[in-house]
C-alpha cells in the first residue's frame, strides 16, 4: 500500500512535468547500468518547493540495484540514494 503518493501533480504553473523530473533523473545518474525507469511517483508535500517531489527510480536490467532520486516541483534534485531489491538507502 502506497500512503501519501499520487502518479500525477497538479496541473500548475509552478511544477514540472513528470517527463522533465524522469529527464533531470537521468541528467544527474552517473552510472550507465541503471537505465530502466521503474518508478516516477509524485508526493505532496507542503514543505517542498512547488507543494511536492517526483521520486524517479532508476535499476538496472535485472531489477535488482539502482538509484533514486527525489526531484522536488521546481526542478531541482534535493535527494539522492540507492536501490538494492526493494531496500532503499
Amino acid at each position: 500500500i502506497l500512503v501519501g503518493c499520487e502518479t500525477e501533480a497538479p496541473k500548475t504553473a509552478a511544477v514540472i512535468t513528470k517527463e522533465r523530473a524522469i529527464a533531470i533523473a537521468i541528467e544527474a545518474n552517473k552510472n550507465p547500468e541503471f537505465t530502466q525507469i521503474a518508478r516516477s511517483t509524485w508526493r505532496a508535500d507542503p514543505t517542498a518547493a512547488g507543494g511536492g517531489y517526483w521520486a524517479v527510480d532508476l535499476k538496472d536490467e535485472d531489477d535488482e540495484l539502482g538509484k533514486f532520486y527525489l526531484i522536488d516541483g521546481r526542478g531541482k534534485v534535493v535527494g539522492q540514494g540507492h536501490i538494492e531489491g526493494d531496500r532503499y538507502f
